[in-house]
């Protein structure tokens, strides 16, 4: 009997490590490329950007958290309160600001629960938003550009001067040469930013406690 529950604790346990070694290997070449998704609301990031709205005007938390928020109806209403009230396609959003109800948005980019990426460390870097992303104030309906493969970003950290697009000025991301930069504070007419260095391109950490927890 003791036998019999050996024999299935083992097929069990080859079993499970097959099972991770297949998911391992379905990540590793996962490719997401000209994914899209229909949302609940109708938004142009290419209509909006002639406006020269950075993405860090809407994504503010992206300079300094984690990941990278998508804004609320109140982010909006910012403009909108006075701009486009009675178009069609702000109805959803007039909507949702006057009864409180959160607009719900679908992911485009959606990386594995075990994949930690830092937004704010890559800008911060003096890295664009681009560069993963794709240009995406030339969209009208946003979509994914990069595969979110791990062996994608392994390449990227090890050869980043292939794929790094420097700091544009409509991602709002300030930067300065190492001998300019200094503690002031830079102020825009819609929000301050504190300049951070342009980095030289070097590659990065590919361990793997890098990007996964």
């Amino acid at each position: 009997m003791n036998i019999v529950k050996s024999k299935i604790f083992a097929y069990s346990t080859i079993f499970c490590l097959l099972c991770v070694n297949i998911i391992l290997l379905f990540n590793f070449f996962r490719d997401g490329k000209n994914t899209t998704a229909k949302q609940n609301i109708s938004f142009s990031h290419k209509q909006h950007s002639k406006f020269k709205i950075s993405c860090l005007f809407c994504h503010y938390k992206a300079e300094t958290n984690r990941f990278a928020n998508l804004p609320s109806t109140k982010d909006c209403m910012i403009c909108h309160v006075a701009l486009k009230t009675e178009s069609e396609l702000l109805k959803s959003v007039v909507l949702s600001y006057d009864s409180l109800i959160t607009l719900k948005y679908k992911k485009i980019y959606d990386l594995p629960d075990y994949v930690q990426f830092s937004h704010s460390l890559h800008i911060n870097s003096g890295i664009d938003c681009a560069t993963c992303h794709g240009f995406v104030d030339q969209m009208d309906s946003t979509y994914q550009v990069r595969n979110l493969s791990m062996g994608w970003c392994i390449d990227c950290h090890k050869t980043p001067e292939k794929y790094i697009i420097p700091p544009r000025e409509i991602s709002g991301i300030f930067t300065l040469p190492d001998t300019l930069v200094t503690d002031t504070i830079i102020y825009s007419s819609l929000q301050m930013y504190k300049p951070t260095r342009i980095r030289k391109l070097k590659p990065a950490s590919t361990e793997c406690s890098t990007c996964h927890y």
